[in-house]
């Protein structure tokens, strides 16, 4: 975040072009630096030649020299957006007022041009570029074009250079809520065929010359109306919906409809408000003002809004988390010394050996062979592999001609012998070490020396599972979240003897997977883990000393994670919890990590702690938890506010303790790790940036994850 910020500025190459129909046509092609493979994207210089590339054709379409403007890309790129780089410098990131300024000026500038206006996606047009897009008085997408969309709010801004003032009065109110809220939060954007269903585009031209040719008809019907109406291309109507209108009253029910089964997007909007992330309810206020409004009004509570968001915790967060992800991304080349992987064998067939194997044979595209003790377990194993592979196809990942031919990859067995050829071994039977252990013994006497030994355990420590074995140097830890097809996060463990080969194989079977992979030392928990059951630890040790697990289940809400406590419990899994806790427990001290009586209580009656529920945005908690923890109200323990400040304090020094024992290289590894695998807010930033934000790691710690960056 202490990076000095430095453009790369976005070109605009212009050329006339004789089109029939229309006449002398500037065509204005948005292009990245020269000599550079980065997308075309807006900082203040580069906004500067958009803008002064399409004055200027007004200006010659005002004397008469051509009749239309057009607007492409390059390559497979519109316009990216803002570049986000430029949040992270302070000086850089106070010229967004003065680009705000001159992206409002340019579209009302643009409202009077005398010509007709053609915006052609050729590819990517995010944010700022497709608020540049919405200029036009037509749009036409290539096929082929996708990521199309306005991601600001996940971003903690807002689309601030006319997105949210003008995309209601293109798609309507419902499509325009859902672009501006929902599909950020879903990390969603359109293809060309979505923009054309909800009128964002007006047609698909495969290339510009085609989309002139259309242009020219919708040219020559616009002046067949507007010469019955005595309209020129000037008198364009107002972009926004007239007060009472039934534009008007569409954009209202919008905002009024329902966001998932238990809440309105207005609800979740001051949900989330509470929660630290205020983005969301500053859209809807500003789409509540816009029927009857001035489009100068409405554009100059857009641009307040956005200058008052990007100061804002929630922006600074939001972006970092954003940049995290771009550099944590999988990339596209291999990783550099990793062994070749041509057949994979998987140490058990339960439910998350099963979703493993599928997960590698999709990724790495080779046999992958599947091995249990018991032929029907193997066989049922095998059966939920394969359809994993049918619901990744079902879901429009996948052919369904490449589905039958990953599915065929898939094989089950019970002799190990048949493994003897693998050239990677993951297990995952139960977290017992003797049990692994075993395994891996057992594995590494048919396995060639040159084979790696993979384990799947979410606490047990690596290198015990590796002791009296004679390859110690090819034991690594793959360490899969669940569900593994929806989890992005893979923990990379190695130990001291893991060697270089072995751990660039592990990156790179995690890579292929279409994973995100985040380093740890071989230490009890890893990551992810420890850092949630030191919040787990403290919640079940409020319940256990009396507490009512309902108050105790929403004392964390201000912290804004996905679940409550209790039902990310359940989703860990009762039996799973209490195992993990008790080794915590065990290897890092009960101090830190007591056992909880009435959580071993709960994994004994194999009960839920909370009720499933379609009706609630978080899920009642089961009347049995009260009597398993016993008897709720007891006056000396935490609730509310003191519980969550227990769990901030806790988190602020397990943190501290994984940097400096050396478990990981630095807080960006937390927060990375944070967000995919325990969906930490990205508002928040992670859990480092939010610490330092709200102060506890300095008052827990004596000092902070990031210095100055993330201090008020």
């Amino acid at each position: 975040m202490t990076d000095t910020y430095t453009e790369h500025v976005t070109r605009v190459l212009t050329e006339d072009r004789d089109q029939a129909g229309i006449g002398t046509v500037a065509v204005l092609t948005v292009a990245p630096p020269e000599g550079t493979r980065r997308p075309a994207t807006l900082g203040p210089r580069s906004l500067e030649n958009v803008a002064r590339a399409l004055t200027e054709a007004i200006e010659r379409a005002e004397k008469g020299r051509i009749q239309a403007i057009a607007l492409t890309g390059t390559d497979r790129v519109f316009l990216a957006g803002a570049d986000l780089s430029m949040f992270a410098d302070p000086e850089a990131a106070s010229a967004i007022a003065a680009m705000t300024d001159l992206a409002h000026g340019l579209q009302e500038r643009v409202r009077t041009a005398p010509v007709p206006i053609l915006a052609h996606l050729n590819g990517a047009t995010l944010g700022g570029g497709l608020e540049i897009a919405l200029m036009a008085d037509m749009r036409t997408a290539a096929p082929g074009a996708r990521r199309i969309g306005l991601p600001e709010t996940s971003l903690g801004i807002l689309p601030g250079w006319g997105g949210t003032t003008l995309l209601t009065g293109v798609v309507g109110g419902e499509s325009a809520v859902r672009m501006i809220l929902e599909d950020p939060a879903r990390d969603r954007q359109l293809n060309a065929s979505q923009a054309l269903e909800i009128g964002l585009v007006d047609e698909l031209a495969d290339d510009l010359d085609v989309a002139l040719e259309a242009f020219a008809g919708f040219v020559q019907a616009a002046a067949d109306e507007r010469a019955e109406g005595g309209a020129a291309w000037a008198d364009r109507p107002s972009p926004l919906p007239a007060a009472g209108s039934p534009q008007a009253d569409a954009l209202l029910d919008a905002l009024d409809a329902a966001h998932g089964p238990a809440e309105s997007r207005r609800a979740w909007a001051r949900r989330a408000e509470a929660q630290g992330a205020p983005a969301l309810a500053r859209v809807i206020a500003l789409l509540e003002g816009l029927p009857g409004s001035d489009l100068d009004v409405a554009l100059d509570r857009e641009k307040q809004a956005l200058l008052d968001l990007v100061a804002s915790d929630a922006a600074a967060g939001s972006l970092y988390a954003a940049e995290l992800l771009r550099r944590g991304k999988p990339g596209r080349a291999p990783v550099e010394g990793a062994r070749e992987i041509r057949r994979v064998g998987v140490a058990g067939a339960g439910l998350m050996a099963s979703q493993i194997a599928a997960q590698l044979a999709l990724g790495l595209r080779v046999p992958v062979l599947m091995r249990d003790l018991d032929e029907e377990i193997a066989q049922r194993g095998l059966a939920h592999a394969r359809d994993v592979i049918a619901q990744t196809a079902a879901r429009g990942r996948l052919s369904e001609q490449d589905a039958t031919a990953v599915a065929a990859l898939l094989d089950a067995t019970t002799d190990v012998a048949d493994l003897a050829d693998a050239d990677l071994v993951l297990e995952a039977v139960p977290e017992v070490l003797s049990i692994k252990r075993s395994v891996f013994a057992e594995l590494e006497a048919h396995l060639a020396p040159e084979a790696l030994l993979v384990t799947n355990t979410s606490s047990l420590s690596v290198a015990a599972m590796a002791e009296g074995l004679e390859h110690p140097e090819r034991v690594v830890g793959l360490h899969f979240f669940n569900p593994v097809a929806r989890m992005l996060l893979v923990e990379v463990i190695h130990t001291e003897a893991t060697d270089q080969q072995t751990l660039a194989t592990a990156r790179e079977v995690a890579r292929r997977c279409g994973k995100f992979a985040v380093e740890s030392a071989d230490a009890p928990g890893f990551i992810v883990n420890r850092l949630l059951f030191r919040v787990l630890s403290e919640v079940l040790a409020s319940m256990d000393a009396g507490a009512s697990p309902q108050v105790v289940d929403e004392s964390l809400d201000a912290f804004g994670m996905p679940m409550r406590p209790l039902e990310l419990l359940d989703l860990v899994g009762i039996a799973v919890a209490d195992h993990v806790g008790k080794v915590l427990a065990d290897q890092l001290g009960e101090d830190r990590f007591p056992v909880s009586p009435g959580l071993s209580a709960m994994a004994e009656r194999s009960e839920r702690f909370t009720q499933r529920s379609k009706e609630h945005v978080h899920p009642p908690v089961a009347p049995g938890v009260s009597e398993a923890f016993g008897s709720g109200g007891a006056a000396s323990a935490p609730v509310g506010d003191e519980l969550l400040g227990r769990v901030l304090h806790g988190l602020a020094e397990e943190a501290r303790l994984l940097l400096d024992e050396g478990v990981v290289e630095g807080p960006e590894q937390i927060d990375l790790a944070m967000i995919l695998g325990a969906g930490f807010p990205r508002h928040r930033g992670g859990l480092t940036p939010y610490l330092d934000q709200s102060g506890v790691s300095l008052e827990a710690t004596g000092t902070t994850f990031h210095g100055g960056t993330f201090t008020r």
